[in-house]
């Protein structure tokens, strides 16, 4: 599997509720560092699924559904523009996300995360 179907299959995981436990577990390495450049950093599994619980109970988000505008590749980076439409579990948007990612996959696995987008975005979603 290419780094680029390694990163289109992680974000179409977090499509059922809660997905995102499960595609962090299988897809992140033990030492994977994810970041919301300017929000939030995390290393590791837990860590990072610590991250994501906390979206859950600041906003109510159960899971995303990812519109993917662009991809590329190049080496092990896996470069994304995207729209991450966020939902709560009756399935009401909470929030779509203008989203440029950056992706480090290492032996098919997700080493480097990063995104980039504005936070202000998140403003009506957490009130």
């Amino acid at each position: 599997m290419s780094p680029a179907d390694t990163v289109s299959r992680f974000l179409s995981a977090f499509e059922p509720s809660l997905g995102f436990k499960t595609a962090i577990h299988d897809y992140f390495t033990a030492d994977s560092v994810y970041e919301n450049v300017g929000l939030t950093q995390s290393t590791g599994i837990e860590d990072s699924l610590a991250v994501m619980q906390g979206f859950v109970d600041q906003m109510g988000f159960d899971h995303m559904k990812v519109q993917m505008l662009a991809i590329a590749s190049g080496g092990n980076k896996v470069l994304t523009e995207r729209i991450d439409d966020l939902y709560d579990g009756q399935g009401n948007k909470l929030v779509s996300l203008r989203v440029m990612g950056v992706f480090e996959v290492r032996d098919g696995k997700i080493s480097a995360w990063r995104d980039y987008f504005d936070s202000a975005a998140l403003a009506p979603a957490s009130t």
